[in-house]
């Protein structure tokens, strides 16, 4: 606890600076964390000593910690403290999806995007993938055979991609494209439901797996991001 709040001292009091002081505290605490000042299962010091340090005041302090909470980064724990945490990928507040939307962005800027890192990062999971993780991706895509509704083939295709960017064994890769699940969810289930229900046959979307799955399990990195780029070339965005 004493290198914490070493951490702190270091920092000194807020300045605003004429912003938010809530938004300025979320920034300082977002900070130690990127200067590994703070790390999981650290214990923040009580309230009463944070403000002190912090130069702020408590209504401040506990709304910033509400929205630190949140986006994930801060677990209150009744009768123990306020710890870091990191459910930040796991938690259902999607920021950069919302802000993307509400910006205007377009299903072309997120299939741009998903080539960039899916196509990477295929090739990289076909040289590192393992038996094991083959049978989990063939289990997933017989899964998505055998679902019944459009939601649940959508979420085991998301589920299958996700597998894929662990598996390639880049953590930056695999956190952000769970932080853009909800823009990745939206054009998947677009896809899939017009191939399930207007005549582009679902089996294409089956086969293009199989053709990313076998090329993973040849240990082939040229053809598993060849077949992925083929995959997500197929998406018709003029029907989206």
């Amino acid at each position: 606890m004493e290198e914490v709040f070493n951490g702190y001292e270091k920092y000194g009091s807020i300045d605003s600076g004429g912003r938010n002081v809530s938004q300025a505290v979320i920034e300082r605490i977002q900070e130690m964390i990127m200067n590994g000042d703070l790390k999981e299962g650290d214990c923040l010091p009580p309230e009463r000593e944070l403000t002190e340090m912090l130069g702020v005041g408590r209504p401040a302090l506990r709304e910033s910690l509400r929205a630190l909470e949140l986006l994930g980064l801060v677990e209150s724990r009744h009768g123990s403290g306020n710890y870091i945490v990191n459910n930040v990928t796991t938690n259902y507040f999607k920021p950069l999806s919302l802000s993307f939307k509400l910006n205007g962005g377009t299903s072309s800027d997120v299939l741009e995007f998903r080539n960039c890192l899916e196509v990477f990062s295929a090739s990289r999971a076909a040289a590192a993938a393992t038996t094991e993780d083959i049978d989990t991706l063939k289990y997933l895509l017989n899964e998505m055979k055998c679902a019944e509704s459009t939601q649940e083939k959508v979420e085991l295709d998301l589920e299958m991609h996700t597998e894929i960017s662990l598996i390639a064994g880049n953590k930056l890769i695999s956190d952000t494209l769970q932080e853009i699940s909800l823009l990745m969810g939206s054009l998947v289930k677009q896809s899939v439901r017009l191939s399930y229900y207007e005549g582009d046959s679902i089996e294409n979307i089956y086969r293009e797996h199989e053709d990313i799955i076998s090329a993973m399990e040849r240990h082939d990195p040229e053809a598993a991001a060849e077949a992925m780029k083929r995959h997500l070339g197929m998406i018709d965005l003029a029907k989206l």
